[in-house]
């Protein structure tokens, strides 16, 4: 979409990446250092003496930082600098990791306060900074090398293994997260830098033909000899006819093809069928109709000059004096390279999507793959908590699965019909713990929603589904689980999954950090710029209003 080189292309479009995010990376920076001090004061307010504190005044040593990395997002001058800032600001958040981590006490309270940070400044790293993709990845795997060496430096391999395995896990499996959403969210603005790009160059384009035929049509007005002299510059073919059809000018480029196909060169005053004997009655209804409307008429046709085909477009465009028209000039013109590059465009439409429909599948087709890895390794391990987790994380994929195979085989590669989605969803969900006596009950009003909305709802619906599976009816108990979606208009809707079962525990809170799925809920509900509710009476019930990510946040407000 660019005649660019390469390199070039792609060191535009870093500049373009990194200097559009840096509203949204101040905010979130500001939004964050802001939010931690609260909690960090209030929390020394309240509890001055506690070893979590102890931990708090600690993390202190990231401010710096993050303060730096706000203060240059408004200085202009160290724009060119920013990628080099940015490497060295992360590697010292680093050394900062590992500062930290040098000096917490495994034996001691608010110890897990660490792990939990840490992965708060890897999950940062890719949310916030833009530099290049390779540049981000290497840094925090630098973070994840920094937390590790500070683990075995205070003995927490040593005296702990399985706490110290346990959080490692944690930290990559953030890692891991924060990478994905880095490469989703570079993929995303390439495709818009390059769209961009194509409109913009378009644009330009456009401007300068308009701007042409201004040109054209104030010389035509200035005066007749200009407008002669203009006529007879193009080279389309041009006649112009009164009222009576006869021909009261034509331009240098028809007069040539006179004179190479021996028709008569003094043709002023002669009416057109004499001249052109093969002229067509529709062709004479069609100059009656302008001179009778006063509008142009567009006509295209298929005609054979000198031995060779070619597609002319015909127009027909009224003459005006006192406003009247007078005259209507004729001008065709040779599209015949136009109407090849058109049926190429269509041919090329053609198969991109064919080819986008073989990258869905192929896209599923993988992850099937990555679940049959996980079920082969499952095999070769007895540890319950590593079955689980790997458990969670294949039906996690499968939901992404899931939306590959509709987008495969929809008729609109754009759309994903969410009703069927969810529905296939909560089939496969209830496939995978058929031994529990739960009856499904859904209620799902058709929608068709992008894969923007429908990946995190699809994730989101199977972290609530598989833990009302797993934990609302322990030993196999009898109930019912319900899921409704309800589209409130074309742009919001509520989707509702609930369960008759013994209910949360009574300090359960979506903030937690100790269940990675309900963080994984809170995180993608933000990203869809959504609002989550918690009902606690007969059971559980989790309501997430959400838009459609295509709408724009200001056309229609979240009330």
């Amino acid at each position: 979409m660019s005649d660019q080189p390469g390199k070039e292309l792609k060191k535009e479009f870093q500049e373009f990446f990194m200097i559009s995010s840096l509203p949204s990376m101040r905010i979130g920076l500001v939004a964050t250092l802001v939010m931690f001090s609260c909690f960090a004061i209030f929390n020394g307010i309240v509890f001055p003496n506690s070893p979590e504190q102890l931990y708090y005044n600690r993390f202190w040593i990231v401010a710096p930082v993050m303060i730096i990395s706000i203060i240059v997002t408004y200085m202009k001058p160290l724009y060119k600098w920013l990628h080099l800032i940015y490497i060295f600001l992360n590697l010292m958040m680093c050394l900062a990791v590992f500062y930290v981590g040098i000096h917490s006490n495994v034996d001691k309270k608010g110890t897990e306060y660490y792990y939990a940070w840490v992965m708060l400044v890897v999950m940062g790293l890719f949310v916030f900074y833009r530099m290049p993709f390779i540049t981000i990845v290497i840094i925090g795997f630098f973070q994840i090398i920094a937390f590790t060496a500070a683990n075995i430096a205070n003995h927490t391999l040593e005296l702990q293994p399985f706490f110290f395995y346990n959080n490692l896990f944690f930290v990559i499996a953030i890692y891991s997260i924060g990478f994905m959403m880095a490469f989703m969210f570079r993929s995303l603005n390439w495709k818009n830098f390059l769209h961009q790009k194509a409109l913009s160059k378009n644009n330009m384009q456009l401007l300068e033909e308009i701007k042409e035929r201004k040109l054209a049509v104030e010389a035509f007005q200035r005066s007749e000899i200009q407008y002669h002299n203009t006529l007879d510059s193009i080279p389309d073919w041009i006649y112009v006819v009164d009222r009576e059809f006869r021909l009261v000018i034509i331009n240098s480029s028809l007069k040539d093809s006179h004179i190479g196909h021996g028709l008569p060169v003094d043709v002023m005053g002669r009416v057109i069928t004499d001249i052109y004997p093969f002229i067509s009655s529709s062709t004479i209804k069609e100059l009656q109709h302008v001179f009778d409307h006063g509008v142009m008429v567009v006509t295209g046709m298929q005609m054979t000059v000198a031995d060779k085909e070619m597609f002319v477009e015909i127009r027909k465009v009224p003459i005006y004096k006192d406003n009247e028209v007078i005259q209507v000039m004729t001008i065709l013109r040779d599209r015949s390279k136009e109407k090849e590059v058109e049926e190429l465009k269509q041919k090329n439409s053609e198969q991109k999507e064919i080819m986008l429909r073989e990258i869905h599948h192929r896209v599923k087709n993988n992850l099937a793959i990555v679940i049959s890895l996980l079920n082969l390794q499952l095999r070769n391990n007895s540890d319950p908590e590593l079955i689980r987790i790997i458990r969670d994380i294949e039906m996690r994929i499968r939901s992404m699965a899931l939306i590959h195979e509709h987008l495969y085989r929809s008729d609109n590669l754009d759309r994903i019909p969410l009703a069927a989605y969810l529905h296939s969803l909560v089939t496969i969900i209830t496939g995978t713990f058929s031994g529990h006596r739960i009856n499904i009950v859904t209620s799902l009003d058709p929608t068709d929603v992008t894969i923007e909305t429908a990946l995190p709802i699809g994730l989101i619906a199977n972290e609530l589904l598989t833990n009302a599976f797993k934990y609302a009816f322990p030993g196999m108990q009898d109930g019912e689980i319900q899921v409704h979606l309800h589209k409130i208009n074309d742009a919001e809707f509520t989707l509702t999954i609930s369960d008759n079962g013994v209910g949360l525990p009574e300090h359960f809170s979506l903030d937690s950090e100790k269940s990675l799925g309900m963080f994984i809920v809170k995180l993608l509900v933000e990203q869809l710029d959504g609002e989550i509710n918690i009902g606690r009476q007969n059971g559980t019930s989790f309501t997430i209003r959400f838009r459609n990510l295509l709408i724009k946040k200001q056309d229609i407000p979240l009330n």
